[in-house]
């Protein structure tokens, strides 16, 4: 029994590997299995370069009753017993040759905005839901899908990008700074004034303990210049910002020697690729509001308007090398083992066979995968 992977005319590179990623897992584990995709496309000629098969098949532009009709027949002539689907086109067309074909294991990768896109009818025929968050799957959970298992796997971060070395010295070429500058990033939301200010408040703490400390607001959201003129003086001669800084995020972060998390309600995903750059961090928010800063182990945890934590976090990480580089390496495996494009392949496999042990159905490890 063989598993389909459905995906119309993926177009991101990130979405692309993520889905031979899977292909190469279930190859590793002897599954038999297809890609289902539009001809022509970059998925299906990357497949085939590759050693996968591939089922190329696109809706007809007169009757999609006789392409689903053909589409069926396909699927169960190749003895298709799981089909994954990782977009709403694919959904849309292939979902109803796959009833059709009786397969008995279907599951999607849902986005939220699938809520208003796609059918809660087509969604009901599904056996389970893949969601890329806890929090889209509170949003699947809510709008009760009758689907009884929902998922979370994360989509997973491409780790090669990290591991290839990035120019160390990027920001210190753009910002005019020496080597021996110790650079800290501080992320924060910049219309937060009083959290700014705060911020701000345990970096003039460090002002005369920490003489190589130069540190870059990156900041999200609108910063009010006007508002800040009224404020009293900053008074930090080290203090940059770079702002629009997101073209050149993989360089900016492999330039860093400390990245400041600066509040929970900001983009997990610059805190997942500063620990995948492995840059040492500090979060400013209560224990248990991520599984990625375990305090003392992958960072260290500061609350939020406690500026002599902070500072005594910075101050620790840059007087400590060594506690630097442990804490910086430990975030780096936590982080590969849980949010890398290889996790996510393996997690999203392991969940086909909790499927199909469920169903009783048996995936096969026949000689006629590729």
């Amino acid at each position: 029994m063989a598993i389909l992977l459905a995906a119309a005319d993926p177009q991101d590179e990130l979405q692309l590997k993520h889905l031979f990623f899977i292909a190469q897992e279930l190859k590793k584990r002897g599954y038999p299995f297809y890609f289902q995709t539009n001809p022509g496309n970059k998925l299906s000629s990357q497949a085939r370069l590759s050693g996968f098969q591939v089922l190329n098949f696109k809706p007809g532009n007169s009757g999609g009753w006789l392409a689903n009709w053909r589409l069926s027949r396909k699927i169960k002539k190749n003895r298709v017993d799981l089909i994954h689907f990782f977009d709403g086109e694919a959904l849309a067309f292939a979902l109803k040759a796959s009833q059709k074909a009786e397969v008995k294991i279907k599951l999607a990768s849902v986005k939220t905005d699938w809520l208003r896109s796609i059918s809660p009818g087509n969604i009901r025929l599904l056996d389970a839901l893949i969601c890329p968050t806890e929090e889209s799957k509170r949003q699947w959970l809510k709008s009760d899908p009758g689907v009884k298992t929902i998922e979370v796997i994360p989509p997973g971060l491409d780790f090669s990008r990290y591991q290839n070395k990035q120019k160390k010295n990027f920001l210190r070429e753009e910002l005019g700074l020496k080597e021996d500058d110790f650079l800290v990033g501080l992320l924060t939301p910049l219309e937060d004034l009083k959290m700014f200010r705060e911020q701000i408040e345990a970096l003039k703490i460090l002002n005369g303990q920490a003489p190589r400390l130069k540190v870059i607001v990156f900041g999200q959201g609108n910063l009010h210049l006007e508002q800040l003129r009224h404020e009293p003086p900053l008074d930090i001669h080290n203090l940059y910002f770079y702002l629009g800084f997101e073209e050149k995020r993989a360089e900016i972060l492999a330039s860093l020697d400390m990245f400041i998390f600066g509040a929970f309600s900001l983009p997990q995903a610059y805190l997942l690729e500063a620990m995948a750059s492995k840059v040492p961090v500090v979060g400013i928010m209560a224990p248990g509001m991520t599984e990625l800063i375990i305090n003392r182990e992958t960072g260290f945890l500061v609350p939020p308007n406690d500026p002599q934590s902070l500072a005594q976090a910075v101050l620790k990480i840059y007087l400590d090398r060594s506690l630097a580089q442990q804490l910086a390496q430990q975030a780096y495996n936590l982080v590969f083992n849980k949010h890398s494009c290889e996790a996510m392949a393996e997690k999203v496999v392991n969940h086909y066979e909790l499927l199909a042990l469920q169903k009783g159905v048996k995936l096969g490890r026949e000689g006629h995968h590729t």
